[in-house]
């Protein structure tokens, strides 16, 4: 009777494991952007140059003109001058477009800082838009203003 417990059990986890797992994947567009967003922030304050260029599209652009050499060469520097890098997120909205599936907006007034020690000794606040595409289920930034 207890190999017969056993299997049943070890089945019962099996399966428990599987719904898990398939739960996982039913994320919302929303959801999934969030966590994006997250990872951009993070990236950032970890001064992660790579885990930054992951949230990057590949035909990313900056105001227009600025492209990912430049988003690299542009936070290589910044880490460089900062052993702290925070993000303050003071305001943010997002839309995922109704019309053209796998395009979304965040609009969102940011604070920026850095500091080389303790005490930050640089900060701005920016207006900034991020329009984002959604391929195979991951949303990238794709394009990027700031005033």
């Amino acid at each position: 009777m207890l190999p017969v417990r056993r299997i049943l059990l070890c089945w019962l986890a099996v399966g428990t494991i599987a719904l898990m797992i398939a739960g996982c994947g039913s994320q919302s567009a929303d959801e999934r952007l969030n966590l994006k967003l997250d990872e951009l922030q993070d990236g950032l304050e970890a001064r992660s140059t790579d885990r930054v260029m992951d949230v990057l599209h590949s035909d990313f652009q900056a105001r227009g003109e600025l492209d990912r050499d430049w988003a690299r060469r542009t936070m290589t520097l910044m880490f460089l001058q900062n052993q702290r890098v925070n993000v303050l997120v003071i305001n943010q909205e997002t839309a995922i477009d109704p019309v053209y599936d796998g395009q979304a907006v965040t609009q969102a007034q940011v604070s920026l800082s850095g500091a080389e020690r303790f005490i930050p000794d640089s900060a701005r606040v920016y207006s900034v838009t991020l329009n984002w595409l959604e391929e195979d289920g991951d949303w990238q930034l794709h394009r990027l203003t700031w005033e």
